[in-house]
């Protein structure tokens, strides 16, 4: 009798544990495909040696700042340390940022640069200023 109790309490919980198939997790430039932030697509970034910022540092892009503009960049898969980084050097072939230059990212202040490459697949324009629609609604209510 006590087999029997015991194997119905962990078929339930068991059961308990199962969860309905969950939602792709979205990465990269996807998760903000309907944000209206994110501008059209740009091929290059000229004067990257003016690049003097960045936020929004997540495992797969980076917002970087050129003075008054801003470029959301996506990196390749495998970029892991560029949601930790604390500082950006960015390694171009000439005097634009194009897609298959490097970001090179340190996790700490004074950490050495190099080992941490990471490989730039898509640049867009990105524009802080522009709000989400949800946020839009919630501040003007009607």
């Amino acid at each position: 009798m006590k087999r029997i109790i015991l194997a119905v309490l962990a078929a339930t919980a068991l059961g308990a544990c199962s969860t309905a198939p969950a939602e792709p997790r979205l990465r990269g430039l996807e998760k903000y495909a309907d944000d209206p932030r994110l501008g059209p697509e740009t091929r290059s970034v000229c004067f990257a040696s003016n690049i003097d910022g960045f936020n929004l540092n997540e495992r797969e892009t980076v917002v970087l700042q050129e003075g008054r503009d801003q470029y959301m960049v996506e990196v390749t898969a495998g970029c892991t340390d560029l949601e930790y980084a604390e500082s950006i050097v960015v390694d171009s072939h000439g005097g634009c940022l194009t897609p298959g230059d490097s970001i090179i990212v340190a996790r700490t202040l004074g950490d050495s640069f190099g080992s941490n490459r990471c490989m730039i697949r898509e640049i867009h324009e990105w524009n802080p200023k522009a709000e989400k629609p949800a946020e839009a609604a919630e501040e003007n209510p009607t």
